[in-house]
């Protein structure tokens, strides 16, 4: 019989593959895995891509609009205070609190700002006061910031030992 005829012979014809053998699928199961990766990082780049050309249309159109603007001047106004408030409290409480980061935890800075939005010194006086009062162990300890260093003159300084054989005995503790 003629095997073209022949209904039990199937042969491959040009359009068909051959069958897969199992050497061929972690290849194939392997450049899937890496075109897969391929597409996702690519599709990740472009996704960012997007996010930075949305947020540059943003600030383009805010640039564009005076309603927009105004706003944005606002927010950077109300910032600029509040660091300048920040720094008022500070340099108010460096000499007055051990720790002028305290006041900064401490105190209602929004009350410290009027309408015009400069920082009232007066304001911040007598918060800082108040504090001290509620809280006076936030004051610091002793008549200096430093403490005592060792250094400088002293109250109860010894008389200077008149020989060496005095200067001994006081070294070692014999009077």
């Amino acid at each position: 019989m003629d095997p073209e005829t022949d209904p039990t012979t199937t042969a491959p014809t040009p359009d068909e593959k051959p069958a897969e053998t199992p050497e061929e699928k972690p290849d194939e199961t392997a450049d899937a895995l890496k075109a897969e990766q391929e597409a996702r990082t690519a599709v990740e780049k472009e996704v960012a891509d997007l996010k930075a050309e949305n947020a540059r249309l943003r600030r383009s159109n805010a640039a564009t609009k005076g309603a927009d603007l105004d706003e944005i001047r606002a927010e950077v106004r109300s910032e600029f205070v509040g660091q300048l408030v920040r720094a008022e409290v500070r340099a108010a409480a460096s000499g007055r609190l051990a720790d002028p980061a305290d006041a900064l935890a401490l105190l209602d800075l929004a009350k410290l700002t009027p309408e015009r939005g400069e920082p009232d010194p007066v304001a911040i006086k007598t918060a800082l006061e108040e504090l001290l009062t509620a809280k006076p162990y936030l004051a610091p300890k002793g008549d200096s910031a430093w403490g005592d260093v060792g250094a400088g003159q002293r109250k109860t300084a010894k008389p200077e030992p008149s020989t060496p054989l005095e200067r001994l005995r006081n070294a070692f503790g014999n009077p």
